[in-house]
């Protein structure tokens, strides 16, 4: 597994947690991610998927 950097990181940690405070029962994470997620932070729907499969406060804690 290659080893993130901080910045990228923190980053991932930004999304996820605008992720968490839109997240509701009944609401897709695909409305999530075009509403809330693209206009603030521009990626792929690939990226986004990426980016939530992440343990990023694990490996913050690492650095």
């Amino acid at each position: 597994m290659a080893k993130h950097s901080k910045n990228y990181l923190l980053r991932v940690l930004c999304v996820q947690e605008l992720y968490s405070v839109h997240k509701k029962p009944g609401i897709s994470d695909a409305y999530i991610f075009r509403t809330f997620i693209q206009p603030v932070y521009p990626m792929s729907k690939r990226t986004f998927s990426t980016y939530l499969g992440i343990s990023a406060k694990k490996e913050l804690k690492e650095i």
